[in-house]
């Protein structure tokens, strides 16, 4: 290998660290790591709500089976409206080019 692809293949690798360094100093900061958990792994309203149904079908009271089963068929047709997350996304897209690939 010559001296200047040695050379270029030695720049590339410290802009890759210094990129890197800064990226996961961006990633120390608090609000970051919310914000990008956020994105990741958002809230779910329906799924707390299922969560809570299922706790109360579970209870040993008999009394708290309605709101029980009321909660829990609330979590799933809230189901429809939760909010987009990034492994949601990339399922999609993934889901929808293989249609695509097979109508050609």
């Amino acid at each position: 290998m010559s001296e200047k692809a040695l050379r270029s293949k030695a720049e590339s690798a410290g802009r890759v660290l210094r990129q890197k360094k800064e990226v996961v100093s961006f990633l120390a900061d608090p609000n970051t790591k919310t914000r990008v958990k956020e994105v990741v792994k958002p809230n779910s309203v329906s799924k707390t709500l299922g969560k809570a149904g299922v706790a109360l079908l579970l209870s040993p009271d008999p009394i708290t089976d309605v709101p029980g089963a009321i909660m829990l068929g609330a979590s799933l047709a809230m189901k429809r409206s939760d909010p987009l997350s990034a492994s949601s996304v990339y399922a999609e897209a993934r889901k929808l080019m293989s249609e695509l690939g097979s109508l050609g």
